[in-house]
């Protein structure tokens, strides 16, 4: 308990010496101890002018309250000076506090000014952020992508989204016109630095999204290795976040495994497939696109929580939930979601659950080839849900539930 206690009076130390440095190095700091002085030596000096010739003065503080109320310019007059000296010295702090509200109109405006600059041009810092989603790299629809995250999630909003780039200052500006955006966080820096991440907070944040992005490279190779070392170095920092990473070249893609990121995309892939399988199947790409558009479809794929009772039930009892609900069909099971070290430890506790040495290796070797957020989509009915894993269902959207149900009302 004592040692917790210390610990505790270190990390209150700690905190107090860094509120501290940031006071002093900050312009306020200087006119905080300006004020002081000039509060207390004309109080002081007034206090022994009017003592013992005025009954208004009989203290120090109530040459404070003067001090106060003359400079602020509110002017109580229930105390003022009786003698000649002291109403000399009331004049000067008269004309006196006329000087100091120019001073600190023009300190507060140069500090909003200075932090807005800053702001614009990617200069902040973001050390109490938390629960915010970290873009790492510029796209030149980046605003389409930005409305479309705000779009599908209610509990996302401008604020905590968090742009990392070195692209120019205009186009920041330019994104930052349109008014759903305006709060959008700017960081400029290399985002595959460990110092640019730390200026995001990245330890605090609730998930990365890494962009390919071709502006600062040369060509897809050198976008990709930027992405790699970008997965790297925020798994070294904070291994439990969700990072979900963009790739121009397959074959990177083992390096990202190994670094343990969640969600991999490949857009030039993706094309190729869609546009194979569009030669043999009429009218995928419709059915793929509509699948996933934002705004234009009723309908849309997506991923729920499965209940706690139905982990290690089968597949067909938990298919049940869904016969009478016409506006959900269960399509599949999406396999170890969530972070990747913690489910892999977790496998890996639960293969060594045996005195068998061969089947402890052959459980090990399973642990190895373990695949994070994989789909099977229509299982048996005998597959068994394991944990970690979510139901992969399309339902439509509750804005076209609610159209048919105000028709039906009709």
């Amino acid at each position: 308990m004592l040692y917790i206690d210390m610990s505790k009076r270190k990390i209150i130390k700690k905190k107090l010496r860094q509120s501290w440095d940031i006071f002093t190095e900050s312009p306020f700091y200087r006119l905080a101890i300006f004020f002081v002085l000039l509060f207390g030596g004309m109080a002081g000096v007034v206090t022994l002018l009017e003592i013992g010739h005025n009954d208004q003065f009989r203290n120090f503080f109530d040459g404070i309250w003067w001090a106060v109320i003359t400079f602020s310019t509110v002017g109580y007059g229930d105390k003022a000076p009786a003698t000649v000296p002291g109403q000399a010295v009331t004049m000067v702090a008269i004309f006196g506090s006329m000087a100091l509200v120019s001073l600190l109109s023009g300190t507060f405006a140069s500090v909003f000014v200075e932090s807005n600059t800053r702001a614009r041009r990617g200069l902040m810092d973001f050390p109490k952020l938390s629960g915010h989603i970290v873009i790492c790299g510029w796209k030149n629809n980046m605003s389409d992508i930005i409305r479309d995250i705000l779009h599908l999630s209610d509990s996302i909003v401008a604020e905590k989204i968090v742009i990392l780039s070195n692209i120019d200052t205009e186009k920041i500006e330019a994104l930052k016109e349109l008014p759903e955006l305006k709060k959008v966080k700017y960081i400029r820096g290399d985002y595959f630095s460990e110092d640019t991440l730390k200026r995001a907070n990245i330890k605090q944040a609730m998930k990365a999204i890494i962009l390919s992005d071709t502006f600062e490279s040369s060509g897809s190779s050198e976008a990709d290795s930027k992405t790699v070392m970008t997965v790297i170095s925020i798994k070294a920092m904070s291994k439990d976040l969700y990072v979900c990473a963009e790739l121009m070249d397959k074959k990177y893609e083992s390096y990202l495994r190994n670094a343990m990121c969640d969600e991999i995309l490949f857009p030039r892939d993706l094309n190729r497939q869609m546009l194979a399988g569009t030669t043999i199947t009429s009218g995928l790409a419709n059915i793929l696109n509509d699948l996933i558009s934002n705004f234009e479809s009723d309908t849309q794929i997506s991923t729920v929580t499965i209940p706690s009772e139905y982990i290690g039930a089968e597949f067909s009892s938990y298919r049940q939930c869904f016969v009478n609900d016409q506006s959900k069909i269960l399509i599949g099971i999406l396999e170890n979601t969530g972070s990747p070290n913690q489910v892999k430890m977790e496998a890996v506790r639960e293969a060594q659950k045996t005195p068998d040495i061969s089947k402890l290796v052959t459980n090990l070797q399973m642990v190895k080839d373990l695949s994070i957020n994989k789909p099977v989509f229509i299982p048996a009915d005998d597959y068994v849900i394991q944990k970690h894993s979510r139901a992969i269902i399309i339902e439509r959207k509750a804005s076209y539930k609610l159209e048919n149900s105000e028709e039906e009302a009709v």
